[in-house]
């Protein structure tokens, strides 16, 4: 099995490796996305994940507080949004987990909004859930419009 991270970053728990996932490519509108290639169940830990960190915020990184990303061209921030996601992430443990089953051949979704108070690029959503707000921004634009 071979590793999506450099050979620079060690190895370590619940790593994504290539006999669990494929980067797919989407669409040009869209890009790339991570597919499962085993199936997983609600609570299981789908992967962890390691980055640079950053006070920047990049197309591929993931907010751990109010100054600092995580960079991570690699793996995770090729991670796709849903506003019916099939994961959650805990940013203090770097680790996505099923909250509803994922199958083989599955795009792993995570709500962008969960982790970030602001995006990169917000942008109009094509999700296709019943719930899906149609424009995707940060948690704290969201905020303001329930205000």
């Amino acid at each position: 099995m071979a590793r999506f991270y450099p050979e620079f970053f060690p190895t370590f728990e619940h790593e994504p490796t290539t006999d669990k996932f494929a980067i797919q490519r989407v669409s040009d509108g869209v890009g790339e996305g991570v597919v499962a290639l085993v199936d997983f169940e609600p609570g299981e830990i789908v992967f962890r994940f390691t980055g640079i960190f950053s006070a920047e915020i990049t197309q591929f990184t993931l907010q751990v507080n109010d100054h600092l990303h995580l960079h991570d061209p690699f793996f995770m921030g090729k991670i796709l949004h849903s506003c019916d996601p099939n994961c959650t992430v805990d940013m203090e443990t770097r680790t996505f987990t099923a909250i509803r089953p994922i199958k083989a051949g599955d795009f792993v979704t995570m709500d962008y909004a969960q982790t970030e108070a602001r995006l990169f690029r917000s942008f109009e959503c094509s999700c296709g859930a019943a719930n899906c707000r149609g424009y995707i921004t940060g948690y704290a634009e969201l905020i303001q419009e329930a205000s």
